[in-house]
């Protein structure tokens, strides 16, 4: 786990910046590698690199130069079949001096080229430059576990794994984008395909490599990885929930691997339980499981809360059980912290419980198991993966087609109406930000101030980004419910998950720790979505009413999300783990908002600089004045302004 950094000029060219700034860009990345730093300058080429030591202690220093000098690699990740890698290509008459898996990435590379990207599995980025060629090539893992940052400023192209380290470049400016920034605002990420919340700093994107040719000057993106795009995969249900845990014993297995004490993330979730069953069954020795999660105002403790849960999960699977309480002093001083570090607002309330989490867990380990990617994978967000039925459903009313009897059509749009407030919706973007916003698009206008908002060309690019995704995984023609979820499962896999990613990489890495999520396993993702969808989630049979609008589903309980992961659960966890609701690291930050944070907030909504810029004024004040009423809306907002407020003053 480590930081990369690149500055590559045109041929013939020395690049814009001396080693005194390059060297200060590295070190903006510290935390995230502080246990040795490179730098490599020739010509044209700046690499650099700060190192979180994990395999092979003594050895790893980067960049690497390949022995005949022709090619340098800067890389940031964990390869889990090295081993294979290793032996295939000493097969090749490759020979090694270190056990990194560096060195192995290097020699991949300069047997293969591009092609060695489908024998990669692991969690990666990393650029490597050909100085025979003049060629420099960056790659993302395939589902982003890794971040990849870039900028084509003043001739030269700029690379990172943080943006806070591509904005230490003096050519950079800063300039918000304020697409991405209402983008934000509905759906808390940070990201929009490539695009950043900076004009100018782009990402590459999870499964994507960049290929620049210094010879001719052409620069080009590709993919080197997608989804399968239906289920391929004709077994039985317990067919599928043997080779669902074979796979999952296995990529669990590979990611203990380290010369590190390894812990885990536990939240009582079957997610992070499972991992820990299998885990156990690795290890003689104990080891470190950790719960976080903030401290309520109210002394009133729910009996099955996230810490009994994980407690409970730890006193079954043998691990040493911590928890980490965060107050909201605490929390609110480490938001700050983290804003400032990273450039970037926080995208989820967790986001400081897991780094708090992170810190705690670094006095004693160096990796971390999480269970990340099993929600998006597996179905385990009920509404957003089955709410997709409500929109072909209501597609099917407003054709004049329901199915069924008319007293179940007019029971259908009454909990439709109930859950949307309509009945109707243009397309599958339209009910997908229906279903899925936090702050509604129609909002919007009353939110942003007319320049902001005419800068975020009225949420045009949003919405047309978000018609690419679910055009490029569906037949649009075709609405029998398969084709829908898989639809709406591979978008949010790609997107969600990819926010998740990112911010169980900043919380992880700003502590210096290095988190690893099984359920990221690409042979794990490719049998999953090839299995048919009613694997993953369905409607409990005795559901006499399976018709009706997912969120009435879900209040019944009649959604079975998780529907294979459970069953392979059920062999190795009790009950009360295996069929445990979805639930998180508590966070109450609504009641911090109503409460002791009630003063701070307002105070930053009618006073933050950057809120003037972007915020209209009336709507701010009126937050203000009713910020216990105005709830989670003011999450995103907040951040925005703390955001601002430290990248542009």
């Amino acid at each position: 786990m480590c930081g990369i950094l690149g500055v590559i000029a045109p041929r013939g060219r020395s690049i814009s910046v001396g080693r005194e700034r390059v060297v200060a860009m590295r070190d903006r990345m510290t935390a995230r590698g502080p246990d040795d730093a490179g730098l490599l300058m020739r010509g044209n080429v700046a690499l650099a690199h700060r190192r979180l030591a994990i395999r092979d202690l003594s050895a790893g220093t980067q960049p690497i130069v390949s022995e005949d000098g022709q090619a340098a690699l800067v890389y940031n990740g964990e390869l889990y079949n090295d081993r294979e890698l290793r032996t295939e290509l000493q097969q090749l008459g490759v020979k090694f001096q270190t056990r990194c898996d560096t060195e192995t990435l290097l020699a991949a590379w300069r047997t293969w080229g591009v092609d060695c990207l489908q024998k990669l599995r692991g969690m990666f980025a990393f650029g490597v430059y050909d100085f025979v060629a003049n060629r420099l090539f960056l790659v993302r893992d395939r589902f982003g576990v890794k971040p990849l940052f870039f900028a084509e400023v003043a001739g030269e192209l700029v690379f990172s794994s943080t943006v806070a380290a591509l904005l230490e470049h003096p050519h950079i400016v800063r300039q918000p984008n304020w697409s991405t920034i209402s983008h934000y605002l509905t759906t808390f990420r940070t990201t929009m395909g490539r695009e950043t919340m900076f004009r100018g700093v782009s990402q590459l994107r999870p499964a994507e490599y960049l290929d620049w040719n210094l010879h001719t000057g052409q620069l080009q993106i590709a993919r080197y990885w997608d989804f399968p795009t239906k289920s391929t995969v004709d077994v039985t249900f317990d067919e599928a929930a043997n080779e669902l845990e074979s796979l999952l014993v296995d990529a669990t297995q590979r990611r203990l691997v380290s010369d590190v004490p390894v812990g885990m993330f536990l939240s009582g979730g079957v997610d992070s339980s499972m991992l820990a069953s299998y885990v156990s069954e690795s290890h003689d020795s104990r080891l470190l499981g950790s719960c976080g999660g903030g401290e309520a105002e109210s002394a009133q403790v729910e009996p099955d809360n996230d810490f009994s849960a994980a407690a409970n999960c730890a006193r079954h699977t043998g691990f040493d059980f911590d928890e980490v309480r965060v107050s909201s002093e605490t929390y609110l001083d480490c938001w700050s912290d983290m804003v400032s570090d990273t450039a970037l607002p926080l995208t989820t309330p967790s986001d400081v419980i897991i780094h708090q989490l992170a810190r705690r867990m670094k006095q004693d380990v160096g990796v971390v198991l999480g269970g990340e990617g099993a929600d998006e994978l597996l179905c385990g967000y009920a509404l957003p993966h089955w709410s997709v039925e409500d929109f072909r459903l209501a597609r099917l009313c407003a054709a004049g087609q329901w199915p069924g009897q008319p007293s179940s059509e007019r029971a259908f749009l009454k909990s439709l109406e109930a859950t949307y407030g309509r009945c109707q919706f243009n397309s599958l973007v339209d009910h997908y930000f229906a279903a899925n916003s936090l702050i509604p698009l129609a909002v919007k206008p009353q939110l942003l101030n007319e320049d902001a908002w005419n800068a975020a060309g009225h949420d045009e690019a949003m919405a047309s980004f978000y018609q690419n995704e679910f055009a490029t995984d569906s037949d649009l023609r075709s609405e029998d419910d398969a084709s829908l979820i898989h639809s709406q499962s591979v978008v949010l896999h790609r997107l969600n998950l990819e926010s998740l990613l990112g911010r169980l990489d900043t919380a992880t890495m700003q502590a210096s720790l290095e988190a690893r999520v099984p359920y990221t396993d690409h042979r794990l993702v490719e049998f999953a979505f090839g299995l048919p969808s009613h694997f993953r989630i369905d409607v409990d049979p005795l559901e006499a009413t399976p018709y009706l609008a997912a969120a009435e589903l879900d209040r019944r309980r009649t959604l079975r999300p998780k529907r294979l992961l459970r069953a392979v659960a059920s062999r190795s966890l009790p009950p009360e783990l295996a069929q445990r609701r979805k639930a998180s690291f508590p966070t109450p930050v609504a009641g911090w908002l109503s409460g002791p944070w009630q003063t701070w907030a307002q105070s930053r909504l009618l006073n933050s600089p950057f809120g003037h810029q972007a915020f209209r004024r009336e709507t701010m004040a009126e937050l203000a004045g009713n910020v216990s009423a105005a709830g989670m809306w003011l999450w995103p907002i907040l951040n925005l302004l703390a955001w601002g407020d430290s990248v542009f003053a």
